[in-house]
């Protein structure tokens, strides 16, 4: 009769952990698998992207270049995104971020700025001044993008630079800052 008692609360036991790891390995997939944060039906598609150099950005000998010449002067990442025809029935949306910001304490100031610019005009620009102990910095919010055709490609350049002041800046000219572009994509039907 104990023996009997026994195995039906190790029968009871087993089938609950069988379930337990079912669901968890449900739970697991559900979230590994989930790739849009818009609301909508998830699906697997996504932009393309390419970036001209890395999304690696490192500078280690800042020079002051003045506003005007940062086209030309200014550390400069270049990264393209495409919707191609398979992604004509959807919604896409685009997020661009900073990550992993790392800068010495000396260039969190209002004369170390970045421009981003989408298809040669200015989306977002600023400066590292408040930028705090931040790893990240939001350059562009997820943005539903609206092509007016099926490819098209969206031309991204982020410019990061010293601002001359005219004052003595030689103390900021061997200072480092790297960062990683970031690009998160959601897809919705």
């Amino acid at each position: 009769m104990k023996s009997s008692k026994t195995l039906m609360v190790l029968a009871i036991v087993i089938t609950g952990l069988v379930g337990m790891l079912i669901g968890i390995t449900y739970a697991w997939y559900a979230y590994d698998n989930a790739e849009s944060t818009i609301s909508g039906k998830v699906v697997k598609e996504s932009p393309t992207i390419i970036f001209a150099q890395t999304d690696q950005i490192l500078s280690r000998n800042i020079m002051p270049i003045d506003d005007e010449d940062r086209y030309t002067y200014a550390s400069k990442n270049s990264f393209t995104i495409t919707l191609d025809e398979r992604l004509k029935d959807y919604s896409s949306g685009v997020e661009i971020f900073l990550d992993n910001i790392t800068m010495s304490e000396e260039l969190k100031i209002a004369n170390y700025k970045y421009e981003l610019l989408e298809n040669n005009e200015t989306i977002a620009s600023g400066n590292f001044s408040t930028i705090g102990n931040n790893k990240k910095l939001s350059l562009k919010p997820m943005t539903i993008l609206s092509p007016n055709s099926y490819p098209e490609t969206y031309t991204y350049d982020l410019y990061i630079w010293l601002s001359e002041d005219k004052s003595d800046q030689n103390n900021l000219m061997d200072k480092i800052f790297s960062a990683k572009v970031g690009i998160n994509s959601a897809v919705k039907k």
